[in-house]
C-alpha cells in the first residue's frame, strides 16, 4: 500500500499451488498469511471492501489441504472489519499463463469446453470460467454500497459480464 494514501478498494488474487510453494507450511503462509496481512494493511489504509478471488470448493473444515486453507482465508478476511466483503470463487481458470508449464490444469483447459457441457446446471461452479470473467466481475463489484459478506460463484460471475 502506498504510505499517506487511503483506498475504497483492495483486492487479493494472490495464491499459489502446494507444488509451487514447496510445504504445506509455505502454501499457507501465503495463500493464508501473507493475504490475511495485506487485509488488514488495506483496512488500516481506510480500504471499505475487500475482494478475494479464492477457490470453487473453499471450506475451512474441508480434508483438502488446499480447499482448508482458501476457506480459513475466507474467514479470517471477514473478520478484518470490511464494510463488505467479496468472496469470488472460480472454477478452473481459463486463459493465457505464465510460469511454468502446468500439464494438468493444461489438460483441465483443453478438455473443459467439454467437461463444461457436461456439467449439470446444478454444478456449474465447477466448471472452468475465463479469467477476464473473473476480473470483470471485480471491477463490477468494486464500491457496491451493500455491507456484508458475499460469496460469487461461476454463474454470478458470468452474469456480471453480461450486465
Amino acid at each position: 500500500l502506498i504510505e499517506g494514501h487511503s483506498f475504497d478498494v483492495a483486492i487479493s488474487a494472490l495464491g499459489t499451488t502446494l507444488r509451487d510453494a514447496g510445504s504445506q507450511a509455505a502454501f499457507y503462509a501465503l495463500d493464508h498469511d501473507v493475504v490475511l496481512s495485506f487485509a488488514r494493511a488495506a483496512r488500516a489504509a481506510g480500504a471499505r471492501q475487500f475482494q478475494l478471488v479464492s477457490s470453487v470448493g473453499a471450506h475451512g473444515a474441508s480434508r483438502n489441504f488446499y480447499l482448508a486453507t482458501k476457506g480459513r482465508a475466507e474467514a479470517s478476511i471477514g473478520n478484518v472489519g470490511f464494510d463488505r466483503v467479496d468472496i469470488l470463487r472460480p472454477g478452473l481458470l481459463l486463459g493465457a499463463r505464465s510460469g511454468p508449464l502446468r500439464l494438468g490444469e493444461r489438460i483441465g483447459m483443453a478438455i473443459s469446453p467439454l467437461t463444461n457441457l457436461l456439467t449439470p446446471a446444478v454444478l456449474s461452479h465447477y466448471r472452468a470460467i475465463p479469467a477476464v470473467q473473473v476480473a470483470t466481475a471485480l471491477a463490477e463489484l468494486a464500491g457496491a454500497p451493500e455491507a456484508g459478506v458475499f460469496i460469487h460463484q461461476n454463474d454470478e460471475m458470468r452474469a456480471c459480464v453480461r450486465a
